[in-house]
């Protein structure tokens, strides 16, 4: 459940939610999905939003950081699904039964 915690912002340690790890993991399946959307707007907005400000090799560092923290948010999009089948089995579900994002 720490590796939950870790994963959504510093305040969830203070929620209700770290009480149940399925409810917690929902909703850092959430958190995260929303990440890699931001990650992704962001991304395609950076060329524009910054092309007058930064040199082009700035803006390939800036886009390849964006890249790299995108790809990691879709790792952990995975594992999240994981853990939540995981947790949903021990809660008695079934396999065909996934939380979704």
């Amino acid at each position: 459940m720490v590796w939950l915690l870790d994963q959504g912002p510093a305040s969830l340690r203070q929620s209700a939610l770290r009480q149940y790890p399925l409810a917690l993991c929902l909703y850092v399946q959430a958190y995260v999905t929303g990440a890699v959307e931001g990650v992704r707007q962001a991304y395609g907005r950076s060329r524009t939003a910054l092309g007058e400000h930064l040199q082009a090799a700035e803006l390939e560092v800036v886009q390849q950081g964006m890249a790299t923290e995108g790809a990691r948010l879709v790792a952990l999009q995975r594992e999240l699904d994981l853990v939540a089948q995981v947790l949903l089995d021990q809660a008695g579900g079934r396999t065909s039964h996934r939380m979704t994002r």
